[in-house]
Formats: structure tokens, C-alpha cells, sequence
């Protein structure tokens, strides 16, 4: 196993080389690899990524920074790692106007096949049977519609769930404060909580609204 640093000074080596091995979990408690190698600032010998040995054996190297690593005596905590739903909101939003965009089609054509029949422009079998055909495809879109307000209430769930955990890993440290108990990581874990819950309420915000435009399209 080789253990990656920069130019350290021996207490600062000696000091991250005992996490090589310490499970790397994220802030819901999730365990997604081991610690395999630290990199060290030159500047200021302070920790400026990780590598994980993930769970299929792959070793990737994670931004402190980016996920908010958090060095606690037995483990490592990424506060931050929910780039996931950064690209899950993208993917999502151009779903919503993909549908929003396919059932607002199939209304005008319902309008104007309704027009084109009162001007005595098309005859009524005609009109019938395209009418027919558009009304199974506005129904296909709506199930579609359906289909993805559920997956976002899924996630909103999940969210949710994750949102309880860090306030109350907060609430918990924030007691730890009060009676003067609280370790300098555990000081910097509660400003990471805190913004990994301003992130998540953020995601939580956006699917809402999501959810809100799909609802008024399909009901």
C-alpha cells in the first residue's frame, strides 16, 4: 500500500498515516470505502485530498474541500458528498420539460382539431380518430408524468431522511458545546453539517418546485 505525501514533516505523517485503513462514511452514516492515502499541502502540510479504496477495490481520490472531510479519531466523515443530486436535479429538470413540453403539443392539437371540426373543416369520423390517437398519446404522457412525480418523492424522502440525521448529529454536538466537551473536529464536523444541511434543503427546494410544475401539467 502506498501512502501519498507531499514534502511533511514527520509528526504530520506520523499523525495521518494512522488513518490508512479507518473507514471513510458519509454524513447519513454510510460507509463507502477505507482510507488508502492522504496528500498534504506543501504550503501548509494540512490535508488536501483523500483516497479511498472504495468498495470494489477502486481507489479514488476525493477534494477535502469538495466533500468536507472531517478527521475524526476513528474515521473519516465526507459531509459534502451529494454531488449525485447536483446532476439528479439537471437529469430531472429536463425530464419535467420534456413532458410538460409533449403534453402542452398534444393539447394544441386537440384545440385546434376541435376548431378545424366546428369550421366544417374535417368530417367527424376523421376527427374522431385523430382525436382518439392524440388522447391515448396525452394519456401515455400523463402516466409518464405520474411516473416521475413518484421518483421525485422518492428523493424528497430520502432527502428528508438525511436532512434528520445531520440535525440531529448537530444537536448532539451543539450539546456537546454548551457543556464545554467538544473536540476541535467536532468543532469543524458542525460547521460541515451545516452546510451539507444548506445544501440539502436547497436540492429539497428544487425538487419541490419540480414536483409543483409536473403536478399542474398532470392533474
Amino acid at each position: 500500500m502506498i501512502f501519498k505525501f507531499f514534502n511533511s514533516s514527520k509528526s504530520v505523517e506520523r499523525r495521518y498515516r494512522k488513518y490508512i485503513g479507518k473507514p471513510v462514511v458519509l454524513s447519513d452514516g454510510k460507509v463507502i470505502g477505507t482510507v488508502d492515502g492522504i496528500k498534504l499541502s506543501k504550503k501548509d502540510l494540512k490535508p488536501i485530498s483523500v483516497m479511498v479504496r472504495m468498495g470494489d477495490g477502486n481507489v479514488k481520490e476525493f477534494n477535502v474541500n469538495d466533500v468536507g472531510a472531517v478527521f475524526m479519531p476513528d474515521k473519516v466523515v465526507f459531509q459534502r458528498l451529494n454531488d449525485e443530486y447536483a446532476g439528479l436535479v439537471g437529469m430531472l429538470r429536463n425530464e419535467v420539460a420534456s413532458i410538460k413540453e409533449r403534453l402542452r403539443d398534444i393539447m394544441d392539437k386537440l384545440n385546434k382539431l376541435s376548431d378545424l371540426l366546428l369550421q366544417g373543416g374535417i368530417k367527424e369520423d376523421l376527427y374522431k380518430d385523430i382525436r382518439e390517437r392524440l388522447e391515448k398519446e396525452r394519456v401515455k404522457w400523463i402516466r409518464q408524468c405520474n411516473e416521475k412525480i413518484n421518483s421525485i418523492n422518492d428523493i424528497i424522502y430520502e432527502l428528508d431522511r438525511k436532512i434528520s440525521n445531520a440535525e440531529r448529529r448537530k444537536s448532539e454536538l451543539m450539546i456537546k458545546q454548551v457543556v464545554g466537551d467538544l473536540s476541535e473536529d467536532e468543532k469543524n464536523e458542525i460547521a460541515s453539517i451545516e452546510g451539507l444541511l444548506n445544501e440539502l434543503r436547497k436540492t429539497r427546494s428544487e425538487l419541490l418546485a419540480l414536483r409543483m410544475e409536473l403536478e399542474k401539467e398532470c392533474y
